[in-house]
C-alpha cells in the first residue's frame, strides 16, 4: 500500500482543497482492525499533501453503535481534515455514493462470506458438514460457483466505485490446500459436536441439516483465474500471494500445555474466538425451542480444545488490484 501511494504521489500532490481522497473498508466490523493501518496511510498521504481531505468509509452489516464507540476515542477522529462515514450495508450491495470517487478499497478477512440474499433458505444446508470447505470436491462445486458469482458482482461494483488507477488491497482468507484453510479445527470440531448431539437425540435431523456457516475459502488459483475473465480485465493484478499467520494464542501456550490451568485457559480462548464468528450461523439452524442448546455446543467446543489443543492458523491470499487506466475515457 505504501508503494502504491508513492506511485500516485503526483496525483495526490495535485489535488486541491475541494478534492477528497476516499478510502473504504469493506466488512469493517467496528473499525478497529484497520485503524493502525489507516493511521499509517494517512501520515504518508499527509507527507505529500498536508491539507487534503481524507474520507474513511466503513461498510458492514453490524450495528453502527459499535463503530460509534470506537470512533469516539479513535486517534483517527482527532486528525485534521479526516472524515468518517459508517454505511450499514452488505458489501455486495451497490454504493452509488462512492461512484468514481474511491482511491483505496481495503478488506481484512471479511470477503470469505457468501451473499445469502441471492439464494433460497435451502441453499446453505448439508446433512453432515457445516461449511463448504469440509465437503468433497463434487459437493463443494456449487459453493465455489456461488463464491465466483458473488465476487464477480462485488468486483464489478468496486470497478464502478474506483477512480482510474484506484486500488484494492485484500487480505483474503484462502484455502491453501489439504486441510490448510482458516480455522479448520474450529469448523471441524463444531461439525463433530453437531453429529454427537444428533446421536444423543438433542439435535433433530432437520437442525443437523440446517446448521451451516455460509462462507467459502477460495484458493489463490481461483482468485487469479476469476480476475482474468471477462469485464474484470479492467483490473491489473499486482499481487496474489499466499500467507500463513500462525495462531497467536496457541504459540503463547504450546510450551505450557502440561499445566492444566494453562491448557484450560487456551481451550477457553480458542472456543471464544470460534464462537465470535460462528454463533449467529449456528443459531439460525436451531429450532426456536432449542436455542439454549448453543451453550452446550460451545461448552463442548471448549472441552474438545482442552482434550486436543490445536492452533487456529489463518491462511490468506494477499491481493492487490489496480483499476487500469481507460484510454477511451
Amino acid at each position: 500500500m505504501a508503494s502504491y501511494i508513492r506511485r500516485i504521489s503526483p496525483q495526490i500532490a495535485a489535488m486541491n482543497a475541494d478534492d477528497v481522497f476516499l478510502i473504504a473498508d469493506y466488512g469493517a466490523a467496528d473499525g478497529v482492525n484497520s485503524s493502525e493501518l489507516f493511521e499509517t496511510v494517512i501520515r504518508q498521504i499527509r507527507g505529500v499533501n498536508p491539507t487534503l481531505t481524507i474520507k474513511l468509509v466503513y461498510i458492514d452489516l453490524a450495528d453502527q453503535a459499535n463503530f460509534d464507540t470506537f470512533w469516539a476515542t479513535s486517534t483517527l477522529a482527532k486528525l485534521k481534515h479526516v472524515e468518517a462515514q459508517y454505511i450499514q450495508r452488505s458489501f455486495y450491495e451497490p454504493f452509488p455514493e462512492m461512484t468514481g470517487k474511491l482511491w483505496i478499497g481495503f478488506s481484512s478477512t471479511a470477503l470469505h462470506w457468501l451473499n445469502v440474499k441471492t439464494v433460497g433458505p435451502d441453499y446453505f444446508q448439508h446433512p453432515f458438514c457445516i461449511q463448504p470447505n469440509q465437503l468433497p470436491d463434487s459437493e463443494r462445486r456449487k459453493f465455489s460457483d456461488k463464491w465466483k458469482a458473488d465476487w464477480w458482482s462485488f468486483l464489478q461494483e468496486c470497478s464502478m466505485s474506483l477512480v482510474e488507477e484506484g486500488a484494492l488491497f485484500f487480505a483474503n482468507l484462502a484455502d491453501l490446500g489439504d486441510d490448510l484453510w482458516p480455522a479448520s479445527p474450529g469448523y471441524n470440531n463444531l461439525r463433530d459436536i453437531c453429529q454427537e448431539l444428533y446421536e444423543e437425540k438433542k439435535l433433530s435431523e432437520a437442525e443437523l441439516n440446517a446448521i451451516f456457516i455460509p462462507d467459502y475459502f477460495a484458493t489463490p488459483y481461483e482468485m487469479s483465474r476469476l480476475l482474468d475473465e471477462g469485464d474484470l480485465r479492467c483490473f491489473a493484478i499486482n499481487a496474489c500471494n499466499p500467507l500463513t499467520v500462525p495462531c497467536a494464542y496457541f504459540a503463547k501456550a504450546k510450551h505450557m500445555l502440561d499445566d492444566p490451568q494453562e491448557r484450560s485457559k487456551l481451550a477457553a480462548t480458542l472456543a471464544h474466538v470460534v464462537r465470535a464468528w460462528s454463533e449467529s450461523s449456528m443459531l439460525i439452524g436451531l429450532h426456536a425451542d432449542n436455542k439454549d442448546l448453543i451453550e452446550d455446543i460451545y461448552r463442548r467446543l471448549r472441552d474438545k480444545f482442552y482434550e486436543k489443543p490445536v492452533g487456529l492458523p489463518y491462511q490468506y491470499c494477499l491481493l492487490e488490484l489496480t483499476k487500469r487506466y481507460d484510454d477511451n475515457g
